[in-house]
């Protein structure tokens, strides 16, 4: 099979497909839940981060992701935050990712996937470090937190599943998140196979691994599998324009 140089590559324009989904959606918010996936200070705080965005990226991240959490609150739409905290004994005996081979191959060797940033040495997440803790503006009382997340699948190894098919019974989930094309991406892909209308919020996620791979996943999932929106797209599907801050393109 032929393959294209990157740069033979024409990249097709979908905005009118886009558009036209966009006109369908519909979102109810009794059916509805937002997962934030790991809204961590590993990625978010690059004053400490392991693996942090780039720091402007890590501030729009959260400003964006208090507003739209802001938003959904109001219409008494749970949350539920998912996120791998490490216990000792995983550090311990080298356990990192489950399954992830170019990962691990990776650190092993001190080949960062970083454009900006080389290999930490700092252990990854551990129980009780400030690289675990959620980003403190981002969580409420009511929020739900899973810890036990191993994998880029937020699904795997959690009750998230459960949460939100038996007891939100949801229809329709709402992802914010690092890293937009690993763990963002993979949520999006078991969202949309369990059935669920699954929706990015293009504002509140962003990639250590730069924004050459945040847009292409956005792309990706905008044609294949998920609405991406921005807050401002998102409040006024909600029923309230301009509540949000208006939020640049992705």
């Amino acid at each position: 099979m032929f393959q294209a140089s990157w740069d033979e590559i024409e990249i097709q324009d979908r905005s009118e497909y886009k558009q036209r989904m966009y006109d369908v959606l519909t979102i109810d918010p009794a059916s509805t839940a937002v997962v934030t996936i790991d809204m961590q200070r590993n990625y978010l705080d690059p004053a400490i981060g392991a693996l942090p965005v780039l720091a402007e990226d890590a501030a729009h991240v959260v400003s964006s992701a208090e507003d739209m959490l802001r938003l959904v609150r109001s219409y008494s739409i749970p949350v539920i935050h998912v996120y791998t905290v490490r216990r000792k004994v995983e550090i311990d005996r080298g356990f990192f990712m489950a399954g992830v081979a170019l990962m691990q191959a990776g650190i092993s060797r001190k080949v960062s996937q970083l454009p900006h940033a080389g290999v930490s040495d700092l252990p990854d997440r551990l129980e009780g470090s400030p690289q675990s803790n959620l980003v403190e503006s981002l969580v409420h009382p009511d929020d739900l937190h899973l810890t036990t997340k191993r994998t880029m699948d937020p699904f795997q190894y959690t009750e998230l599943d459960l949460l939100l098919q038996r007891v939100y019974k949801v229809d329709t989930v709402i992802l914010t998140g690092i890293n937009t094309d690993t763990c963002v991406y993979s949520a999006a892909f078991s969202a949309a196979n369990r059935g669920l209308k699954t929706i990015v919020v293009s504002d509140c996620v962003a990639s250590s691994r730069g924004r050459d791979s945040h847009s292409m996943a956005l792309e990706v999932m905008s044609r294949s599998i998920a609405w991406v929106l921005t807050v401002e797209q998102l409040s006024q599907k909600l029923g309230k324009p301009g509540l949000a801050k208006p939020a640049s393109k992705a």
